[in-house]
């Protein structure tokens, strides 16, 4: 058990591996249980269902599970039959975005149990303007900056944007600078692939070394400050495959740190980004639309500039943590409405 000072009443099994973790965790949960009478046990991932229903049964609660997207697809026949398959029986499954939903409703989850609440982001965090050291070190002064944050899955498409797209922007915008921040997905269960060994070929290939900063993993504090001096985000996302972008709340910090986004329409990525206002969407894979959408706002300061602030106001307004837990609490509160009244209506029939 690992309990820092940062992660109070946070548990981590001594073990590696799904086995020891799925042991440990219905061991915690059930003394955690018989603890305490919370009404509701709250699984994070579709991976986590069988034992969020488990102990909901044993111990007579309600079963609530958050799916992102690839959790409910990841196409492993084991994993399906032993995870996703008992999503149906939950009291609720919550999905991130309204694709996420319609993949949960394919695998049998009966509309009336699913929820679609959006992430949440903390606008606070990414407020403030950008610092001319920071973008001093990343190698980024006198450049305009196209950023793109998030793990090098496949999916994501960075090598495709540096093959295609980049060459197009580089030759009507020539101090433009893709950076790049995040590494391979190494910890995760879906992506083995060597992307960031791939982009760097493609680089080389494109011979655009002097336009690209892979800059892997940053602080917190200087990714914040990069989404500043950056000009706008892009997520360029494949469609297709085994593989889903559920939301991609990157464009949701792009948003409060008031940069407009360009991405593909994609998965719940359309739940993101308001098309024409805080972005722009285009087609995946159409390279064109996606290279001319980010030359039309670098050259357009006033636009981008204004898609920015609209960004920041959606951010706000609608994505804000203090939108978001509300939901949250609103549909735990019907639960336990509902729980109630079933209880009522039992004990009425044996008496």
């Amino acid at each position: 058990m690992d309990r820092s000072a940062d992660e109070k009443n946070v548990y981590r099994g001594p073990l590696a591996g799904l086995l020891p973790f799925a042991l440990y965790a219905l061991m915690r949960g059930a003394l955690q249980l018989v603890r305490n009478r919370s009404p509701i046990i709250f699984g994070g991932s579709a991976l986590v269902t069988p034992l969020v229903l488990l102990l909901a049964r044993l111990f007579g609660r309600k079963a609530v599970v958050l799916v992102h997207g690839l959790d409910v697809i990841y196409p492993s026949p084991l994993y399906q039959h032993l995870c996703v398959r008992w999503l149906r029986f939950c009291d609720q499954v919550i999905a991130n975005s309204s694709y996420t939903a319609m993949l949960a409703r394919e695998k049998g989850v009966v509309p009336n149990s699913i929820t679609v609440i959006a992430p949440g982001v903390d606008s606070d965090r990414f407020a403030g303007a950008a610092n001319d050291e920071t973008t001093e070190m990343l190698g980024l002064a006198g450049k305009r900056v196209i950023l793109f944050v998030g793990r090098l899955a496949k999916r994501k498409g960075v090598r495709e944007f540096i093959a295609h797209a980049l060459p197009r922007i580089v030759e009507k915008i020539p101090n433009a600078c893709f950076a790049v921040v995040g590494a391979n997905p190494h910890a995760s269960l879906a992506h083995r692939n060597d992307t960031l060994g791939e982009i760097r070929a493609e680089i080389a290939r494109q011979g655009l070394r002097d336009h690209v900063r892979l800059l892997g993993a940053l602080s917190d504090e200087a990714l914040v400050q990069l989404y500043h001096a950056s000009e706008l985000v892009v997520l360029p996302v494949l469609a297709g495959g085994d593989d889903v972008e559920g939301f991609g709340i990157v464009l949701l910090e792009a948003g409060a740190a008031g940069k407009p986004a360009v991405a593909t329409r994609v998965g719940g990525i359309s739940d993101a980004i308001d098309d024409g206002r805080s972005g722009v969407l285009v087609e995946a894979e159409d390279h064109d639309s996606m290279a001319d959408a980010v030359i039309a706002l670098l050259q357009d300061d006033a636009r981008r500039r204004s898609m920015g602030n609209i960004a920041r106001r959606r951010a706000q307004t609608a994505f804000s943590w203090a939108q978001i837990v509300p939901r949250y609490e609103k549909l735990f509160q019907s639960l336990l409405a509902a729980s109630v009244s079933e209880t009522a209506i039992e004990q009425s029939a044996r008496s």
